[in-house]
């Protein structure tokens, strides 16, 4: 370690295990609402594709929707968990990766920081998206949408625009390798040699291209809660202020896939929270920086997990699905094992009489 700054060079394989099981935990679990969305979701009707693409990256809403969330959720944990595996070495901000792309594929931290930061960006517009199409979807159905369709597109347009400006700020923002050499030597000169002997890393030295990555992370969460949060309190307006001329079918449907929303969106912050606790290890550094920077990651990590477990238990046809199996396998299992041990506990029995009789016998 280096003792100034006590930052630990060596591969923290506890954490490289967790990102295994992590991402193994997530991945099964995405397909599984994946299976649950296509074939246990026919009263959702368009709102699954929604919900699905989420999950590939991470959201509940037509099925399209909820499809295409799934997949981004999906993509988005086996990048972070088997292909990239970052490692920080803070609070120096630097760090290097230990996944497949980085070691049998010789990509470099930099360009697989900025695949992270598109992918995560990506799931925060795509809830955004979904929350819009939403409020759309509502707001027709109390006649008072005043706002023309085509402005709907033009935001869904503008979201996915600065998500691509956004991963383009982080990916200029960084420097050749000599310049992070120079810089480190100049300003860690005990910890420059540290850095010489890794086989690759990177080391993001603060300038007017990092500080616009920031601002525009500070921007993006600030834009996204506050258009979600008025999204969601006319939405709720709407839907009781027309509730007396919908069916109690058609309330129900739409309160649900709101409410599954908002909690997908309430689960987001576990995926932020790692970013801002690192960043405060940068800003106020400390001896325990490197190890609070691993276990912000490992708990970043868990966010696909709490989010399958919100979507399976904020649906009921999902919910419904589980627990049948539950009940299905119990029914199974249960009497096929009690016949098992009842016919093996019958033949040990009939031997023993058997062999007992035999040596009586003789």
């Amino acid at each position: 370690m280096t003792e100034n700054l006590n930052i630990d060079f060596e591969v923290p394989f506890h954490l490289i295990y967790h990102y295994y099981a992590s991402g193994a935990i997530s991945f099964s679990l995405n397909l599984l609402v994946v299976y649950l969305i296509l074939f246990h979701s026919e009263k959702l009707d368009s709102f699954r594709f929604y919900l699905l693409s989420f999950q590939v990256t991470g959201i509940l809403l037509d099925k399209s929707a909820m499809i295409l969330f799934q997949i981004t959720c999906i993509i988005s944990d086996l990048n972070i968990t088997i292909f990239m595996q970052p490692i920080g070495l803070f609070p120096i901000c630097a760090g290097y990766c230990y996944g497949i792309f980085s070691r049998f594929f010789s990509w470099s931290s930099h360009v697989l920081m900025t695949l992270f930061v598109f992918l995560l960006s990506g799931q925060i517009e795509a809830l955004t998206i979904c929350f819009l199409r939403k409020h759309k979807a509502i707001m027709n159905l109390g006649n008072m949408s005043r706002t023309s369709d085509w402005k709907y597109p033009l935001t869904y347009v503008l979201c996915i625009s600065y998500n691509c400006v956004y991963t383009l700020s982080i990916y200029l923002s960084g420097d050749s390798h000599e310049e992070q050499m120079k810089v480190l030597e100049e300003l860690y000169p005990e910890t420059a040699p540290k850095f010489r002997a890794l086989r690759e890393f990177h080391y993001y030295i603060m300038n007017e291209r990092l500080l616009s990555f920031f601002v525009l992370t500070t921007f993006g969460a600030a834009k996204t809660t506050i258009l979600v949060s008025i999204s969601v309190i006319r939405m709720y307006r709407t839907l009781q202020k027309h509730s007396s001329r919908m069916s109690r079918k058609t309330l129900a449907r739409h309160k649900l896939a709101l409410r599954s929303l908002i909690m997908q969106f309430l689960s987001t912050p576990i995926s932020i929270f790692p970013g801002f606790t690192i960043m405060l290890t940068v800003i106020f550094p400390s001896h325990y920086s490197q190890q609070i920077s691993w276990y912000s990651l490992m708990i970043g990590t868990t966010h696909s997990i709490f989010n399958c477990i919100v979507v399976i238990f904020t649906y009921p046809e999902f919910r419904k699905a589980v627990f049948f199996w539950k009940n299905d396998i119990r029914k199974l299992v249960i009497p096929n094992m009690y016949s098992r041990l009842s016919s093996i506990f019958q033949s040990v029995n009939l031997s023993f009489i058997c062999e007992t009789f035999g040596f009586m016998t003789t």
